[in-house]
């Protein structure tokens, strides 16, 4: 697919405001000179001054070592943000300047093996959360064109694509949640867009094979695939009697992951964020590569709606990530809370449905809600005891038997004994709904 029309994307939309803040951020960072007259940047106004004559942050030191790299990137950023120069309170560009995108750039390179030379800027993308930037990749494509995904998958996914007047077709799943292949190659059509969240939100299904079958199979119809890769940090092996965090085995599997882009890059357009690696989800920093023509179709959606990046979040992200292509080690605290608190809800006997392939890799478990609609049954359990969950249905596409559960809502403490109430109150919820 590399260096293909994609005639399934918009045709790119100039702005000259953003464009001309572009270039001005551009030639800042470089160190060139600059007169800058493009935008309303009040925020400038004050950039020569020193507002607060010492930021000083200071890292609990007790920490354990995975949060205490989070905290200091935390600390890094909110101090460069607003000191020795407020440079917070101005725009920025919406899809990030290259200092920004610097480390995005090497995020895909190492972690997905995509071949970004140092000054392919066009072909990487920040954006404010990784729902930004999921909803510009849908919304770059053609009205009129099909789009596919799974049975299961990300709920907010169908609103986009029929919103963006595009075609939405769901793809069969088996009982084990693996993708029906079969099924996929029979209805893609020619020049369609696959979207792909792989760890699958909200299934917990990881499968290298079935990704590299599905750009495999975009490629011959000359069509292309949105790969929403946030969770690829989150995968836990499954045993007989619940789930552990195995170093060597999420290694691997990152592994076979890399090497589906290696070769099948050029088609992609490949979603990520720091939210579930660095636990920032509140930040709001995304990003993504692909072609330069979808990139900048991207950009130009944003720009329409934003105009400027969250600057603050931008340089507190960026720092993030670096932090963690250093040291990749702040997703294993997050790793092993989820396999104690997974492994509780199979302790429990509560009736999920997991991937029948040993792997999981998601935030979110579903549960049966059998005889009951999901909806109704989520209704059921917040107005009856207090219990928030998510129907099923909003990921399912339909009406189906089960919800969602978050594996991260309730906060963590030692011996996680909020989390274990939590649990058994859900359990004896489901336990009264069998009994009716």
């Amino acid at each position: 697919m590399k260096g293909a029309e994609q005639g399934f994307l918009l045709p790119s939309a100039p702005s000259p405001i953003r464009d001309a803040m572009a270039r001005a951020a551009e030639r800042e960072g470089r160190g060139l000179p600059v007169v800058d007259f493009s935008s309303g940047n009040v925020g400038k106004l004050p950039y020569r001054l020193t507002l607060f004559k010492r930021v000083d942050i200071e890292v609990n030191e007790g920490l354990g070592g995975e949060l205490r790299l989070v905290a200091e990137a935390l600390r890094r950023g909110l101090v460069e943000a607003f000191y020795p120069h407020p440079g917070g309170l101005g725009y920025s560009p919406t899809g990030g300047t290259n200092p920004v995108k610097g480390p995005v750039m090497r995020y895909f390179r190492e972690v997905h093996g995509v071949p970004l030379g140092e000054g392919d800027f066009d072909r990487v993308i920040v954006t404010a959360g990784g729902q930004q930037c999921m909803a510009a990749a849908l919304r770059s494509i053609r009205p009129g064109t099909d789009v596919f995904l799974p049975r299961w998958d990300y709920s907010s996914i169908s609103d986009i694509v029929r919103g963006s007047g595009c075609r939405e077709t769901r793809v069969r799943v088996g009982g084990d949640l693996s993708l029906d292949l079969a099924d996929a190659e029979e209805r893609l059509t020619r020049g369609s867009v696959f979207y792909l969240s792989m760890p699958n939100n909200p299934t917990g299904y990881v499968s290298a094979e079935d990704l590299g079958a599905v750009a495999r199979l975009m490629e011959e119809r000359e069509g292309g695939l949105i790969w929403d890769a946030p969770y690829l940090f989150t995968i836990l092996r499954l045993t007989s009697t619940g789930a552990e965090f195995d170093r060597e085995f999420l290694k691997r599997r990152l592994g076979d992951f890399r090497r589906v882009a290696e070769k099948h890059y050029g088609g992609m357009c490949i979603l990520s964020s720091i939210s579930k690696t660095c636990l920032m989800a509140g930040l709001r920093f995304g990003f993504a590569t692909a072609s330069p023509r979808w990139i900048d179709v991207m950009n130009s959606i944003i720009g329409r709606e934003n105009l400027s990046s969250p600057t603050p979040s931008f340089t507190v992200g960026a720092h993030a990530l670096r932090m963690f292509l250093d040291n990749p080690v702040t997703h294993e605290w997050t790793c092993r809370v989820l396999a104690e608190r997974l492994t509780n809800l199979i302790e429990e006997g509560l009736p999920l449905i997991l991937p029948g392939n040993g792997q999981f890799g998601a935030l979110y478990v579903l549960v049966r809600t059998p005889g009951v609609d999901g909806a109704k049954f989520a209704t059921r359990l917040i107005e009856r005891h207090g219990i928030v969950t998510v129907a099923g249905s909003a990921f399912y596409g339909e009406p189906v038997e089960a919800v969602r559960l978050s594996l991260v809502a309730t906060p963590w403490t030692e011996g996680d004994e909020e989390w274990r109430g939590n649990v058994k109150a859900l359990k004896r919820a489901l336990e009264g709904k069998q009994k009716r």
